[in-house]
């Protein structure tokens, strides 16, 4: 496993030098400033957009810890609400209480992902690890398959799962893999046919 103190993807920097997505969706955050007005959460950026597996519909998961339920959702409505398609919900997730913000820019949907918990412990950022570490071992092959599936309608943990032949509910098979070595990476890629 990677160690936090050296992720690239805790700082959203590696966006301004990332593909043209990328780049694009740092300048929307500078510019309507949505990362610093969620400073004191511990904003971190999550989903398909940092790990380049992104389609035409993907919104942008940023993820963030809360101590009290109702300043998250204060902090929101002041700074979100004029965006369009504003909306604040609360769900249980895992036995956790999870607040969920959306809101559109011009350019992206965004969606505000909060539970209790540090962003890198929360399932989001996990299963970004894991699929990280595939997409880095595996052939170009590989992060195309992904694309085309998501593109079919499929969950990201999905299409991860069905291109792996990785069998059981695809959220928990993905957080399993997070203790497993580099060899077990590569030997699964190298028997789904993408290693050369």
């Amino acid at each position: 496993m990677q160690s936090l103190e050296s992720n690239p993807f805790l700082e959203p920097d590696y966006l301004r030098l990332g593909n043209p997505k990328q780049q694009e969706l740092w300048e929307d955050l500078e510019k309507w400033k949505i990362l610093k007005n969620l400073i004191g959460f511990k904003p971190t950026l999550a989903g398909t957009i940092p790990i380049d597996i992104d389609t035409e519909t993907s919104d942008v998961d940023i993820l963030v810890k809360y101590n009290v339920p109702s300043h998250l959702q204060k902090i929101c409505y002041a700074k979100f609400r004029n965006f369009a398609n504003y909306s604040f919900s609360e769900k249980t997730i895992s036995l956790r209480v999870t607040l969920i913000c959306r809101f559109s820019t011009p350019k992206f949907k965004y969606e505000i992902f909060g539970q209790s918990l540090e962003p890198t412990e929360q399932y989001a950022w996990i299963h970004m690890m894991v699929e990280n570490r595939f997409l880095t071992l595996a052939n170009n092959h590989f992060r195309e398959t992904i694309r085309e599936l998501k593109r079919s309608g499929l969950k990201t943990e999905h299409a991860f799962c069905q291109t792996l032949a990785l069998k059981g509910d695809p959220f928990k098979t993905l957080l399993l893999w997070n203790q497993k070595s580099e060899d077990e990476y590569k030997d699964l890629l190298l028997k789904q046919g993408f290693r050369s």
